[in-house]
């Protein structure tokens, strides 16, 4: 290129002489036109190397659609000085004092070894304030988008992109927002206005949280914010604390199988109510069989009564909209629907059976596994209280925990508090419905449901009497029914409920703290150091109907409204009970001799059978024995299920390879421990067998919306009698077959997997892939938002949903606590995390090890502020 910019003319003289004769104008006319189209190129290369450069230096600062989802700003994130190498932290790194306006006294925040935070203020407010700030530094994007996801929010955030099937991040904004979740949020921050004192404990959690926020610049955003291009909340609100509130309740209290019910109770008329009884009557419910209801109440409505509702509309709904042809209630929704899994354990042992003669108190609560974890440990120290456990970061206050005097821990309740009723629209626009014979107008609320990378979308939804009308389109069997959920309807008392409890120091005002809490019920387990032991079922729980809420109801009628709300003094609760225990695992609340009647399809039927085993066999109790048993492997459904199942094999017809499978379950101990075998085989042998004998239900077209049969009862119809009609197979029409025929059938089906399963396992494992339980149930704790290599895979742990150490895939214990109440508490603590929400923290996993070992750390449970010990490691000072 030098020649051509050193003599431009050389491009002219090259063209007129290229007819020259001798080998000299030829040779010159060669050389000229080489670097003349070489001087070409380069032009062409500069243009392009350019165009190319700005194009980089736009795509790489510009967050891109790719295939409909947004792409992240890759220069941006990139960037050296605040991409993503902005969000690493140093182990030395020490948080730094701070100085706020709005705080009232002096805060000092001691940090263990553990990064766990123990907060010493001079007021409640001011405690309130630096949790909230340790929150939102702590974990501003979990907080984020889980009140998104609540709100009706992802697709702000994530844009519409795929999260399951053919499930969109809109679908799950427009099914929030059609459920009303919004409006009762809103609804909520109304009720905490009138609770001046609540409100204002509110707005100091809030002016903490944007004491962080507002000193946040694009530098230093989560590191998500930067992966999808945007920025945070410009502020956080009482909303925001509704809309977790809310969360909450979803996740553990709109649990309904209503439409489920109602479609297997057309399929089977008759059979319905003995294979779907309304009572497990081997259950070992929360408060004990026998214990007597010191109450009188008018209504004679039990758990013992017959389980068709008079109220719910007809069983011939072959023939109305809800066909059997077009069974779709939800639309794809399966991802909202609760983890049938959802729930815990719970037990306190008094001091009776105790070797130190203290009353102990043992914790887990079962929820979805995620990185951060949903919990956030900490210590809160005013003038009026010492309390010590984990927190919800989006909420003020200690959730489960213990003080100097008291410890408490929940499981879910489960009553079904979630009605569908049918709405009779009276004109096309659907504007109006029948209500007792009158035409009644809907109330209409527009929805603005906002989309990273694309315009908004508004929807119209319709509010009636009995709640919002979720979906209206007429293809879909769930249309035209409107959604009632106690949750949007009753006040949201968390936050005062727990404050109370933070600082309560005996039963009475334990039992003070609770009565005014609503929503998601919650079995509250209770131990005092003076010895006391309690446990309330404590909710707000509808007046129902026999059989209220099991089946679709006709929403014409207000006579199939709820009767108002059992008394709290009526709930289900004991104390001090003589058997020396109190425990509870989603098992029914009581025996059918409770006065009112209450419903669900979730109760969970082993769990609590085998709490209640262990504890009543037990005595002279220690820490480590509870230890051992929180982490318990052991499977009473295998214990109910495989001998009747090994009873009913025909062993002679099976092959040599199959029988060295038999022989190893013949010697299985029933224990779902992460190194065997045998819980695979038992596994893909009942599958193979459940689906076999409910074939005509599991090939109904529409299926995943037909209620399923409990595995209890098909435990026990084995059991009890194993030529029912049912273990047949409706695709051999000539041949009867029986249990045995079933299970044979199931069992050769089962080995024959093995080579599949084993070939997942190696894919996944390709480095130590065995066929043993932990490879098979494979547990991870992916990241909230489902962001490849910010979660934890292949967990080497055991156990599966139905024994105590309750751990499926992505779903078991998220906090394990065990405290021992004597004149100083002694706690053992664990979860699935780290305190940090950053992926890039060295504490974003600190726990999760010594968790997945079924291991424990002592709680360092701090009396004063100037208190010395090894395991401090820094002081933070918060002034005024």
């Amino acid at each position: 290129m030098g020649d051509f910019y050193e003599s431009p003319n050389h491009f002219f003289i090259g063209f007129f002489s290229k007819k020259g004769k001798n080998l000299t104008e030829t040779s010159t006319f060669i050389r000229i036109k080489t670097n003349t189209n070489q001087a070409f190129m380069k032009i062409v290369k500069f243009i392009l190397s350019l165009l190319a450069s700005v194009g980089l230096v736009w795509a790489l600062n510009t967050s891109l659609m790719i295939k409909g989802v947004p792409a992240p700003a890759f220069g941006k994130l990139l960037n050296p000085f605040g991409g993503f190498w902005n969000n690493g932290e140093s182990l030395a790194l020490l948080p730094s004092d701070k100085t706020f306006a709005a705080l009232k006294g002096t805060v000092k925040v001691t940090y263990d070894d553990r990064m766990v935070p123990h907060v010493f203020a001079e007021n409640l407010a001011d405690a309130y304030f630096v949790q909230g700030y340790l929150h939102a530094i702590n974990r501003l994007w979990q907080m984020d988008f889980i009140t998104r996801a609540a709100g009706g929010g992802l697709s702000e955030v994530l844009g519409n992109r795929i999260l399951r099937g053919t499930l969109t991040t809109l679908d799950v904004d427009k099914l929030m927002r059609r459920k009303g979740i919004l409006k009762g949020a809103e609804k909520t921050v109304k009720d905490w206005e009138k609770d001046p004192e609540t409100l204002a404990l509110i707005n100091s959690y809030c002016a903490g949280a944007n004491a962080h926020i507002s000193n946040l610049d694009e530098r230093n955003y989560p590191i998500e914010y930067k992966i999808f291009g945007v920025s945070p909340p410009p502020a956080w609100t009482p909303l925001h604390l509704a809309l977790f509130a809310k969360y909450m309740a979803i996740d553990l209290a709109s649990g309904e199988s209503d439409i489920a019910a109602t479609n297997a109770r057309t399929m089977l008329g008759n059979d319905f109510d003995f294979l779907f009884p309304s009572y497990f009557k081997e259950q070992s419910p929360i408060v004990p069989a026998g214990t007597p209801w010191n109450f009188s109440t008018a209504t004679t409505s039990s758990n013992n009564s017959k389980t068709n509702d008079p109220l719910s509309i007809p069983t011939d709904l072959d023939e109305n909209s809800v066909s059997m042809s077009q069974i779709i209630p939800f639309n794809n929704d399966e991802l909202l629907r609760p983890d049938p899994s959802n729930g815990s354990n719970n037990w306190v042992v008094s001091g009776a059976k105790t070797l130190n003669k203290k009353p102990i108190l043992c914790g887990d609560p079962h929820l979805g596994l995620r990185l951060p974890s949903i919990w956030y440990e900490m210590q809160i120290v005013t003038p009026e209280m010492n309390v010590y456990g984990v927190s919800l970061p989006g909420l003020p206050a200690i959730i489960i925990g213990f003080n100097e005097n008291i410890a408490w821990t929940q499981t879910n309740v489960g009553h079904d508090v979630a009605d569908w009723y049918t709405i009779k629209w009276t004109d096309k626009t659907k504007t109006k419905y029948l209500y007792d014979g009158v035409e009644k107008a809907v109330e209409t609320r527009i929805e603005t449901i906002k989309i990273n990378g694309e315009p908004a979308i508004f929807d119209t939804v319709h509010y009636t009497v009995w709640g919002p009308v979720v979906y209206e389109n007429d293809t879909m069997p769930a249309a035209n029914m409107a959604y009632h959920w106690l949750a949007n309807e009753v006040p949201e008392s968390s936050i005062r409920v727990f404050t109370l409890l933070n600082k309560a120091k005996n039963y009475d005002e334990y039992s003070e703290a609770l009565k005014n809490f609503n929503v998601p019920a919650q079995n509250f387990a209770f131990a005092c150091k003076n010895g006391d032991i309690a446990l309330k079922v404590m909710g707000m729980f509808p007046k129902k109907a026999v059989g209220q809420g099991r089946f679709v109801q006709d929403g014409t009628l207000s006579a199939n409204a709820w009767k108002g709300f059992i008394p709290k003094d009526q709930i289900p609760q004991y104390k001090n009970p003589a058997r020396g225990f109190v425990s509870s695992a989603n098992q029914h609340s009581t025996d059918p001799s409770y006065p009112y009647f209450y419903n669900s399809d979730g109760f969970e039927p082993y769990r609590g059978r085998i709490v209640n085993n262990f504890l009543s066999k037990m005595d002279s109790i220690t820490i480590d024995d509870m230890k051992k048993m929180q982490n318990a492997n052991y499977s009473l459904m295998v214990e109910e299920a495989l001998p009747n199942m090994l009873k009913n094999l025909d062993e002679n017809a099976l092959s040599a390879p199959e029988k060295l499978v038999l022989n190893s379950l013949k010697t299985w101990d029933y224990n779902y421990d992460a190194d065997k075998a045998e819980p695979i085989y038992f596994e893909e042998w009942y599958k193979a067998f459940y689906n076999n004998t409910w074939d005509e239900i599991l090939k109904q077209k529409g299926a995943d919306n037909i209620q399923k049969p409990f595995t209890w009862r098909t435990v026990f119809l084995l059991r009890d009698d194993p030529n029912n009609k049912f273990f047949d197979v409706k695709e051999t029409p000539n041949k009867t077959e029986n249990a045995k025929d079933i299970l044979t059938a199931a069992f050769k089906t089962m080995v024959l997997e093995i080579p599949k399963i084993q070939a997942e396992i190696t894919a996944k494992y390709a480095k130590t892939p065995t066929f043993i339980w932990t490879h098979y149930k494979d547990t991870e704790v992916p990241h909230i938002s489902m962001i490849p290599g910010m979660g934890r895979y292949h967990l080497p742990n055991g156990g599966n949903a139905r024994t105590i150490n309750s751990m499926k895939k992505n779903h078991g214990p998220s906090w394990r606590m065990i405290v021992e109440m004597g004149d100083t508490p002694h706690a053992y603590v664990a979860y699935p995390g780290g305190q940090s929400g950053n992926p890039g923290s060295p504490y974003y996993t600190t726990f999760l090890d010594t968790w997945t070992k079924g291991e424990y750390y002592e709680a360092l449970f701090l009396k004063k502020a100037d208190e010395q010990s090894a395991r401090i490691k820094t002081i933070q000072t918060f002034k005024k």
